[in-house]
């Protein structure tokens, strides 16, 4: 087949412009943008006919037909004397009908007959949640002591402090000192570490009056260049020293007087 019968060669220069079959399509769609013109000039002038009263709808449903295959609903011409009342009618209808406003019921609130506010109580979840303690500090309490009966008392207060407190109790450690934190505040309110083989706590000196039957000890020499503080010595959990840490959790901020 010669190449012609392929593609479009110009007859002055004898150059390759573009493919024969592309040419053909590109024909075929100029043909069909004609029609598309015809079919929409014809469309125009029966809806013209249409709206003035014509009866030429069915020209208009045959000429869409012809350019879009596709079923198309044919419209219904109304009778010649009502076009333009039936044609006002629609329109109206398009306008949704506002519907009145239901009356709302007032509901009347009984009033209380103290208005004065509850005071705020602390929340505690049904499931206690203890934040687990460190390596280093369990490697630290266990190091000076090696039965590990210290480390165990310390974590009876820890897990008991976070059961009593209504909030969360946290513990560091820095410099060989414990520090117990109120989480919520994030403030130290006591410190614990292990002295001449017993569990020693210290806590602000506004306790001082409240730890008269516990076993007082000297301050750690790091601890009171920071900060005021009174120490004492337990063996065990000990329910006085436990309810002046739980005070000395809800009182975080306060100085001694």
């Amino acid at each position: 087949m010669s190449i012609t019968n392929k593609c479009l060669i110009s007859q002055d220069n004898g150059m390759l412009q573009i493919p024969y079959e592309d040419y053909k399509t590109l024909m075929e769609n100029v043909q069909q943008g004609q029609c598309m013109n015809e079919a929409k000039t014809s469309v125009i002038a029966s809806l013209n006919v249409f709206l003035g009263g014509g009866h030429q709808v069915s020209a208009v449903a045959e000429t869409i037909k012809s350019v879009n295959p596709a079923p198309v609903e044919t419209p219904v011409a109304p009778q010649p004397e009502s076009v333009k009342e039936k044609v006002a009618i629609e329109f109206e209808a398009e306008e949704p009908l506002k519907k009145d406003p239901q009356p709302v019921e007032e509901v009347t609130k009984p009033v209380a007959e103290n208005t004065t506010p509850a005071p705020k109580t602390r929340s505690i979840d049904n499931e206690l949640n203890v934040p687990p303690i460190k390596n280093d500090i369990s490697l630290h309490f266990n190091k000076l002591d090696e039965s590990g009966r210290l480390f165990s008392v310390f974590k009876q207060y820890y897990t008991c402090l976070n059961d009593m407190c209504g909030g969360t109790v946290r513990v560091t450690m820095k410099d060989g000192f414990c520090s117990l934190w109120n989480y919520d505040e994030w403030e130290e309110f006591a410190f614990i570490d292990i002295n001449e083989g017993h569990l020693r706590i210290s806590i602000d000196p506004r306790y001082t009056g409240a730890m008269q039957s516990l076993s007082f000890c000297e301050v750690p020499r790091l601890l009171s260049s920071r900060r005021n503080l009174v120490s004492v010595q337990v063996d065990d959990l000990n329910k006085t020293m436990l309810e002046l840490l739980v005070k000395a959790f809800e009182e975080v901020g306060l100085t001694a007087s």
